[in-house]
């Protein structure tokens, strides 16, 4: 009886607003240039790893979170292809439910907020957002280094989870905004949001966290809006091509206390599939210093773990060689275009990966061992990846173009779920 009440309720409101909405319009020819936002957050930390990050979920995450929005006009062709989206730039605070072992992460990042649906009184978005986060309470990677427990028996006492102060935050939401007043909008998201340092830090498994916010915008000022534009351009340049060189840093194992290099060359041949999106294919070049020797013979002949490289007994190299550091591969890629960001998406194959027959680590150590042959791998083949990279790979990121030719890239390399690195670098667009 209780929940049909609420549900009456929850109608009987939404007829109010519905029935109101002559009083709450505002001026067709009038917009907020911009809106201040204020919201609550709460959610829930998703277990991703059963026996890490499982032991870390203590209690909600609660929150709450600043934002600073701007409207756009209407001035410019783009405005029209994302339905006259907002820009904003959000300081966002959360507890992460276990304040003496994860504490808070602290996050700020600017985001798109794209209608779905609006008219003068509700409008339905989506919204995404990436930018940089700040963990109070990383991993203390002496302490768990020293603790002689397995990794599994101290997973409560360590935030395995993060592994240093500096993270990406990245976050997509559905959210919808419901006119209270002239000034003031209700607003309210459903989010899912995700830390990580790119294995810049060990150790790195990543918080995954489902999140509600509820809140107000408020709309301090109205302009009169530019006369908007009488037609939007045609596409006149389908093909297009880049070369993007990066690079960026990475540890194996949070024990360890080296970052080894790493670096990468792509070219993309992209066609335009309309104002908003594209899609390519390409070529990868990637440099890795991480795939040193790991093993070595003893005084009875026996190969076993050095230690010496990283504590991490994935990959089983006899030698330090340079051609075990060089993988090429192939790429699909989608890219989502606003104005002069693109957000993209590869999927690649490797067609030259010498590591691949080195892992698993400890299947290639015990080979060695007994004299026999490990099973040479094509290019398609089945794996565990929690063992072993395998065959594809996959690169999501953002690239800004300067000019018209110089463009600048932020992007995480991984393997199905598992983060190899975090890379940065410069490119040209022809």
């Amino acid at each position: 009886m209780k929940v049909e009440n609420t549900i009456k309720k929850i109608v009987f409101g939404m007829l109010c607003i519905l029935l109101a909405s002559p009083l709450l319009a505002t001026d067709q020819d009038a917009y907020a240039p911009y809106k201040i936002k204020a919201q609550f957050i709460g959610g829930v930390l998703y277990p991703h790893n059963k026996d890490l990050i499982a032991p870390l979920v203590k209690g909600p995450m609660l929150g709450a979170e600043l934002a600073f929005e701007w409207a756009m006009d209407g001035s410019k062709p783009w405005h029209y292809h994302f339905n006259i989206p907002d820009i904003g730039l959000a300081l966002q605070v959360i507890d992460l439910g276990n304040p003496q072992v994860t504490g808070q992460m602290i996050a700020l990042y600017p985001y798109i907020n794209i209608p779905l649906y609006k008219n003068k009184i509700i409008s339905f978005n989506t919204k995404i957002g990436c930018g940089l986060a700040y963990a109070t309470k990383p991993c203390d990677v002496a302490a768990a280094a020293a603790d002689p427990r397995t990794m599994e028996e101290k997973a409560a006492d360590y935030n395995f989870a993060i592994g240093g102060p500096v993270d990406v935050a990245a976050s997509a939401a559905l959210n919808i905004d419901v006119r209270l007043h002239k000034n003031v909008l209700f607003t309210a998201d459903v989010s899912f949001s995700h830390f990580s340092s790119g294995n810049l830090y060990q150790p790195n498994y990543g918080l995954n966290l489902f999140n509600g916010y509820v809140g107000l915008k408020y709309l301090p000022v109205y302009k009169k809006a530019p006369t908007p534009l009488d037609s939007l351009p045609t596409l006149t340049k389908r093909w297009s091509g880049e070369i993007v060189l990066s690079g960026g840093a990475r540890k194996l194992y949070y024990s360890d206390t080296r970052h080894f290099g790493i670096a990468s060359l792509n070219v993309e041949g992209y066609y335009r599939t309309c104002h908003q999106h594209r899609v390519g294919v390409g070529l990868d070049l990637f440099f890795s210093d991480a795939y040193g020797q790991t093993v070595a013979p003893n005084a009875d002949g026996q190969y076993q773990w050095t230690n010496e490289f990283t504590h991490l007994t994935r990959t089983c190299t006899t030698e330090d060689k340079f051609s075990n550091k060089l993988r090429f591969g192939f790429n699909i890629a989608n890219e989502l275009t606003i104005h002069k960001v693109g957000i993209f998406f590869h999927v690649g194959m490797y067609l030259y990966d010498p590591i691949k027959d080195m892992e698993p680590g400890e299947e290639c150590l015990q080979a060695l061992n007994t004299g026999s042959e490990t099973k040479k791998k094509g290019l398609l083949y089945a794996y565990d990846i929690q063992k072993e990279d395998g065959w594809c790979y996959f690169r999501l990121g953002v690239r800004y173009h300067i000019t018209k030719h110089f463009l600048v890239n932020a992007s995480v390399k991984t393997h199905l779920h598992k983060v190899e690195f975090a890379e940065f670098g410069v490119g040209y667009a022809f």
